[in-house]
């Protein structure tokens, strides 16, 4: 006599869907965190690649890099702007062109502002200079000699933290930030590769 013999069936337990409940906040954690790391590299980057923009760049390329520290240029130019600079011979140098220049009577300090007008004397051409934030032209007369430097285009805000990292700890924390970043991107890929294995 043939005794029938039951398919053995897989029962789905109500413990199944607690567990698939309880991982996917780890998962969107996990990208959290990858994600986040991914941003603190990419901001790094950016801030490192401006800081070689405006100390090593100048060196060997024919371009200058300043970061505007004064509202003067406002709004065409904002504070903490990085403005790049490409050469132009003085004799081209028209009116409405943005210039730096060391500025008058002070060492070490350069200015960025427009040309508002051009005149001659007897020691060639000058151009009087003038912030568009200003009510008035400044009261100095910039030679226009040889070459010099007119603005080609600034990139906004990003000049705050290359000023703060002009310090020796900022410099640091330059290197140490993206190695951080590094590090937790790579451990999260070594502990998400594990827990895939023992799945």
């Amino acid at each position: 006599m043939d005794i029938p013999m039951e398919t053995p069936t897989t029962e789905t337990t109500g413990a199944a869907a607690p567990a698939q409940e309880a991982a996917r906040p780890t998962t969107a954690l996990g990208w959290a965190g990858r994600i986040g790391s991914w941003l603190v590299l990419v901001v790094a980057t950016v801030i490192a690649v401006g800081l070689l923009a405006i100390t090593v760049g100048p060196k060997f390329l024919p371009y200058e890099a300043l970061v505007v520290r004064s509202g003067s240029m406002a709004p065409a130019i904002p504070t903490g702007s990085i403005v790049f600079y490409g050469k132009k011979a003085a004799d081209k140098v028209k009116v409405g062109d943005i210039i730096v220049f060391n500025r008058p009577g002070v060492a070490n300090e350069k200015v960025t502002h427009r040309v508002f007008k051009i005149g001659h004397s007897d020691t060639g051409r000058y151009a009087i200079t003038k912030g568009d934030a200003n009510g008035t032209p400044d009261d100095w007369q910039v030679p226009l000699q040889g070459t010099g430097w007119v603005a080609s285009f600034h990139v906004p805000v990003i000049g705050y933290a290359l000023v703060d990292l002009e310090s020796t700890i900022g410099r640091l924390l330059l290197l140490v930030i993206p190695a951080l970043a590094l590090g937790a991107i790579t451990l999260y890929e070594i502990w998400r590769d594990r827990g895939g294995a023992k799945a």
